[in-house]
Formats: C-alpha cells, sequence, structure tokens
C-alpha cells in the first residue's frame, strides 16, 4: 500500500525536526544542561587536534629543546 505524498512529506518533516525539538524540551525541562555537553565536545575537540598535531610539529619540538 502506497503513502499519499503529503503523508509522506509529513513525516520526513517531523523526522527533520525531531533532533531539534529533543534538544530544546530536554533545554526546557532540564534535563540535560546542553552548555556543559557542548564544553565537554569542545574541550574533547581541542585535545583531539593537540594530539593530532603532535606528530607533525615533533622536530621542531625536538630542535627547540636542544636550544641553549
Amino acid at each position: 500500500m502506497r503513502m499519499s505524498q503529503a503523508a509522506h512529506d509529513t513525516l520526513v518533516e517531523a523526522a527533520k525536526a525531531a533532533p531539534a525539538v529533543g534538544v530544546a524540551l530536554t533545554g526546557a525541562t532540564g534535563a540535560i544542561d546542553w552548555s556543559t555537553v557542548s564544553y565537554m565536545i569542545v574541550s574533547l575537540y581541542t585535545v583531539l587536534q593537540i594530539v593530532l598535531l603532535l606528530p607533525k610539529y615533533r622536530g621542531w619540538l625536538q630542535s627547540w629543546r636542544k636550544t641553549p
């Protein structure tokens, strides 16, 4: 059985809106503190960037340490 185009479009748009609605509801009810979540994500991203860049600058760091 085929779904009408209007019903299909409605379901697609509801699925697209679901994450935003979920974030808004959990933020409004206080279930999740999204500022803390964003702080944790940014911190993790920063640590990953540092770890990924260390091999690139390893030679420079070693020569800098040897400088009197």
